[in-house]
């Protein structure tokens, strides 16, 4: 690496580390032309120095694909995967919203991309170009086929119907949305620091976790839903969400979260260091943790961190297997900076779900 590399390197973990806000791109305001995009995935092993590893703890590794979009295809912090496996979305923090079809070889593993379009994400006043308006962070699937879609800077949950006869569409959220209740105190969220984290629990509560401060504090607030507020998983007013405590790793912070078939959820949590680089965390939460008033500290299953593949990993999900285990995504957000990359991951995780 160049001293002048270097330097690049250490000024934009600096202003990462302060929440990912510093260096974004054009994502937002790319031509929403209709039609596939050029995407490139090339094949990205866990660990390029051992290519016997094949584990992160529990974890099994199934392949991994690095993302070439130019600047039509990137800061992508939520991830959904349907059911079977064949479709994803993704969706930016520059207002971007990424669909396509994924491909798995003969022993199910991650192969490529195909059918990939973006386009920008609806807010309230339609298609906008002002950060603070379209700034998405993690988004999850409701009952109807419609989505939620959580943002920071304006705080707020946005959701947007399923299509005719609530079978939805699977290109991800469209239309014109419509704010949800938010949890209350939601005044004190630092801009850059907002509702990272949500996902919908097989029990139909809602879940979402606050990603704070870069302050060294690991409890970080929570909220979920009352059991039977609801009937398609939306609150109906601020009182329906229950505060709990989520409490990270030292200097990790939530970026993401998906469901366990058992009620439980994994939390993606990042850190990021001059020294260190990046790191991620995936800790498991198990169902009967997750009540109001709760202190969650989950059973941490793993790391990525150097020498195994890493970056600014923001988006985590999941699907069940085909032999009863839990297959987990994870997608990172490359900011439209040259210095990192987009990957998607996929594991395996066997066993009890929590």
């Amino acid at each position: 690496m160049t001293i002048r590399k270097s330097m690049a390197w250490g000024l934009l973990l600096v202003a990462l580390s302060g929440g990912c806000a510093a260096v974004v791109g054009a994502g937002g305001d790319s031509d929403p032309t209709p039609g596939p995009l050029s995407v490139t995935a090339s094949a990205v092993p866990l660990d390029r120095g051992r290519p016997e590893k094949v584990a992160v703890g529990p974890l099994r590794f199934l392949g991994g694909l690095d993302i070439a979009g130019g600047e039509r295809v990137g800061g992508l912090s939520g991830l959904w995967i349907d059911p079977a496996g064949d479709r994803f979305v993704a969706i930016g923090d520059t207002g971007l919203v990424v669909d396509g079809r994924l491909q798995t070889d003969a022993e199910g593993r991650l192969a490529g991309l195909s059918e990939v379009h973006a386009r920008p994400l609806t807010v309230e006043e339609g298609i906008s170009h002002r950060k603070r308006r379209t700034d998405a962070e993690d988004l999850t699937r409701l009952p109807d086929g419609g989505w939620l879609v959580s943002l920071e800077r304006d705080h707020r949950i946005l959701r947007y119907k399923g299509g005719d006869g609530g079978d939805g569409g699977d290109q991800g959220p469209e239309g014109t949305p419509t704010p949800i209740p938010m949890p209350p105190g939601m005044d004190s969220t630092p801009e850059n620091g907002g509702l990272e984290s949500l996902t919908l629990l097989p029990d139909g509560r809602l879940l979402t976790i606050e990603e704070g401060k870069d302050n060294g504090h690991q409890d970080r607030r929570a909220w979920i839903t009352r059991m039977g507020s609801s009937r398609d998983g939306v609150p109906a007013s601020a009182a329906d969400w229950q505060p709990f405590t989520y409490r990270t790793a030292p200097r990790y912070r939530p970026t993401s979260v998906a469901p366990l078939p058992d009620g439980g959820v994994l939390v993606l949590e990042r850190r990021v260091s001059l020294l260190g680089g990046w790191s991620s965390r995936l800790v498991r939460v198990a169902a009967r943790q997750l009540t109001a008033g709760a202190v969650v500290d989950g059973e941490e299953l793993g790391r990525l961190e150097a020498p195994l593949v890493n970056d600014n990993f923001e988006g985590i999900a999941t699907r069940p297997g085909p032999a009863g285990e839990t297959l987990v995504y994870l997608i990172s957000d490359n900011n439209f900076s040259s210095l990192q990359r987009t990957y998607l991951l996929m594991f395996a995780l066997h066993g009890p779900s929590s």
